[in-house]
């Protein structure tokens, strides 16, 4: 097999954001009133991946385990951040996430905390699995396969989550009626709520369940068509992808569930009653 891969010139890449020009061209040709957010996704997508390659680059060269943990940690923090302003149903009144304060304001936020341990929580157990029971890494901490395999799980994990705890408002809203009737007959909340539960859990795992259905027949994913353009072997591109959609599965799994336990203690106070705020 060919190991030699193709070199992509600065011009070459250049060239290749006329692609994004004919997005934005659409959305202003039929007035979507998106074309300044494509523009500045696509300025942001440059400038952002540029800078990762130069500092994943540098960790990777220096070798310390701290600069992981530090990448890992931020990893976490943004995706949280991303999800939770993606996220309609919230146990607080809506932040404004702006400016430099924006971090101070979430740390008074449950909602992002509630995330932010659902999605811990969801990733240790299968990425220790994966690094040090199946791959075995060494050194513990190798940046190499450490933050850009978590860096796949905690992105697939992150839209789940936002995915999973609007579906739980919704279903809470619409059964509202349905989940006090269960409470007046002397049910707990846990069972109340347990198809609002249910259903939330799998609105978040659907898209995931439906990557596995797809994949190697409609879809190649990024890792697998990243490590053949590189010249690895087909087969063994295929044992680690399968390994990575195995991880996230089950990482997306867990964290729903951590996440739907959590919104529930969030729902119901002490006395087992709805907090009706949280559904103005």
């Amino acid at each position: 097999m060919n190991d030699q891969y193709i070199m992509i010139s600065n011009t070459s890449l250049a060239v290749s954001v006329a692609l994004m020009a004919v997005v934005a061209l659409i959305s202003l040709l039929n007035r979507l009133n998106i074309t300044r957010s494509i523009i500045l996704g696509t300025v942001r997508s440059f400038a952002q991946l540029t800078i990762m390659g130069y500092v994943l680059g540098w960790i990777f060269g220096v070798q310390r385990w701290y600069l992981t943990i530090v990448m890992l940690a931020v990893m976490l923090v943004f995706a949280t951040i991303d999800s939770y302003k993606r996220i309609d149903f919230r146990f607080e009144p809506k932040c404004q996430l702006r400016g430099m304060s924006r971090l101070i304001k979430l740390s008074s936020q449950k909602t992002f905390w509630y995330c932010l341990s659902s999605m811990v929580m969801g990733c240790i157990a299968p990425l220790s699995f994966m690094f040090y029971i199946i791959l075995r890494v060494s050194p513990w901490y190798n940046p190499q396969y450490i933050i850009p395999i978590s860096a796949m799980v905690i992105s697939n994990t992150m839209t789940a989550i936002s995915i999973c705890l609007n579906s739980y408002g919704s279903e809470l809203r619409l059964r509202l009626l349905e989940v006090e009737a269960k409470l007046s007959l002397g049910a707990k909340p846990s069972i109340a709520s347990e198809l609002i539960r249910k259903n939330a859990i799998k609105a978040g795992l659907i898209p995931t369940i439906n990557a596995l259905m797809v994949l190697g027949i409609v879809k190649l994913p990024g890792m697998m068509t990243g490590q053949i353009l590189g010249g690895v072997s087909p087969v063994e591109s295929v044992k680690y992808q399968l390994l990575i959609m195995y991880m996230i599965s089950s990482s997306t799994a867990i964290s729903l569930f951590m996440l739907a336990f959590l919104t529930e203690k969030a729902i119901f106070n002490e006395r087992e009653q709805i907090r009706y705020r949280l559904l103005s």
